[in-house]
C-alpha cells in the first residue's frame, strides 16, 4: 500500500514538473509567445534567427526574462494576469539604467519588477540609448 502510495506522489510530481515546463518552454519559444508574435511576424522572427541571433536572443530576453513577475494574495483582485500574455513593452519607460523597478498592480495581485538596464543579459537598441 505505501509503494503504491509512493507511486502516485511521484508519478503527480513528475507531471507537475513537465506542465511547469510546457508553461517555461511555450513561454520562451517566440513563435509560439503570443506577446512576441504581437511585436513581430513569424516570417520577421525567421529573418532576424537567420541573420542576426544576438538580435534574435534579445527579444526572447526582453519579452520573457527582463522581469519578473510575483503573485500576492489577493483575494478581491479584479481578474488574474495571464502571465504568458504580459506584455513588457508597456512599462518599458518605467525601466531605470542602474535600479530595479517595481509596481504593485493590485488589479492583477501581481508584483512586476522591471530589471535594471545594467541587469540586463541582452539589451535592445532602447536600451543602449540610456
Amino acid at each position: 500500500m505505501l509503494k503504491k502510495y509512493y507511486s502516485s506522489i511521484i508519478v503527480i510530481i513528475s507531471l507537475s514538473f513537465s506542465l511547469a515546463g510546457q508553461t517555461t518552454a511555450k513561454k520562451n519559444d517566440p513563435y509560439s509567445n503570443p506577446v512576441i508574435l504581437k511585436h513581430y511576424s513569424v516570417s520577421e522572427l525567421q529573418q532576424i534567427e537567420a541573420s542576426d541571433s544576438v538580435k534574435f536572443n534579445s527579444i526572447i530576453y526582453y519579452y520573457t526574462q527582463s522581469f519578473i513577475i510575483e503573485k500576492v494574495d489577493c483575494p478581491t483582485c479584479e481578474e488574474e494576469l495571464d502571465i504568458n500574455k504580459f506584455d513588457i513593452s508597456k512599462y518599458e519607460y518605467l525601466r531605470k539604467k542602474s535600479e530595479r523597478f517595481t509596481r504593485h498592480a493590485e488589479k492583477y495581485g501581481v508584483i512586476i519588477t522591471l530589471l535594471s538596464i545594467d541587469e540586463l543579459i541582452y539589451k535592445l537598441p532602447i536600451h543602449i540609448a540610456n
